[in-house]
């Protein structure tokens, strides 16, 4: 894991989540600044997992990489996943869907580095 990159995806994600939450208690449906933000994250995911692999070629990381490598692969999935359902959900509850999407992703960075510290 490359630490300076997790934490940027945690706080984008973080502040995501935030704009999620004001749009949603607004009562108001997703726009395209939720996709922008959805987006902004999904390209810092795929810049932590091309380097995550770097870092796993050349022998760094956890014990349990086929965890690692599991939780990178999936986490791909989520903005990508939260960005279809909260574009097909036209209420309030398309934000909402971008708020769990950004908590999860944040998350789920905060237990890859657990993983990769070996602190499980």
């Amino acid at each position: 894991m490359t630490n300076w990159l997790a934490t940027t995806i945690i706080v984008v994600s973080l502040l995501g989540a935030a704009y999620g939450l004001v749009a949603t208690l607004r009562d108001r449906a997703m726009d395209w600044g939720h996709l922008i933000a959805l987006g902004v994250v999904e390209v810092l995911l795929i810049l932590q997992v091309v380097l995550g692999f770097l870092k796993l070629a050349d022998d760094e990381g956890p014990r349990d990489s086929a965890t690692f490598i599991g939780y990178m692969l999936g986490i791909l999935l989520i903005p990508a996943a939260g960005a279809g359902w909260g574009v097909l959900e036209r209420s309030r509850w398309g934000p909402a869907v971008i708020v769990v999407a950004c908590l999860s992703v944040a998350a789920m960075i905060a237990r890859m580095d657990q993983i990769w510290t070996g602190n499980v």
